[in-house]
């Protein structure tokens, strides 16, 4: 049977490497996030929107980039109290203060990420619904294929918002873990 010096350790090892492939995941559906359309509709003949066209998916990628970091740094102390068999990571209670500090910040900066993504991506769609009703899309295809790839871009934005979502969810759980770990 598993030491119980070494199962929190394990626990948190396992969410913080969960979290840092969640915030990867973020970071891959935003960076690829891309509309592309070629019609006589736009001057120059195309519009193209990216997640830099828009503060709120910067803001995303810089997070969810930090995240990652952060991650990378953290899974080695964990890894070391594993291996030194020590319920408190980072050794010492003043490190390990520290270390719960600095994740009580990651999940805020994690979680006001995903809302402003969220966010933004529900009113930007619904703003595009309105532009483009279905009594305009029906009479231009154009119109159609436009909003059809708006409501896609506008998907993935969510869909990188809830992975880090439950990225803070992770390092939620990291937190609530080290503390009991720290207090026990």
């Amino acid at each position: 049977m598993a030491s119980s010096k070494i199962v929190l350790p394990s626990v948190i090892l396992a969410l913080r490497l969960v979290a840092m492939l969640l915030l990867a995941g973020s970071l891959a559906l935003i960076i690829t996030d891309k509309v592309d359309i070629r019609s006589d509709l736009f001057e120059g003949g195309r519009f193209v929107l990216k997640f830099k066209d828009i503060y709120t998916y910067r803001y995303v990628v810089a997070i969810a980039a930090i995240g990652c970091a952060y991650s990378l740094v953290q899974a080695p102390l964990a890894a070391v109290a594993i291996a030194a068999k020590k319920r408190v990571i980072g050794g010492t209670a003043n490190v390990a203060l520290f270390l719960l500090c600095a994740d009580v910040i990651f999940v805020i900066a994690f979680a006001t990420a995903a809302g402003a993504s969220y966010w933004f991506s529900t009113d930007a769609d619904r703003y595009v619904d309105a532009l483009y009703p279905d009594s305009l899309t029906k009479a231009n295809p154009d119109f159609k294929r436009l909003r059809q790839d708006l409501d896609m871009f506008f998907v993935r934005a969510s869909a990188a918002a809830l992975l880090m979502l439950l990225a803070a969810k992770c390092t939620a759980a990291v937190l609530v873990i080290s503390v009991y770990a720290l207090v026990k």
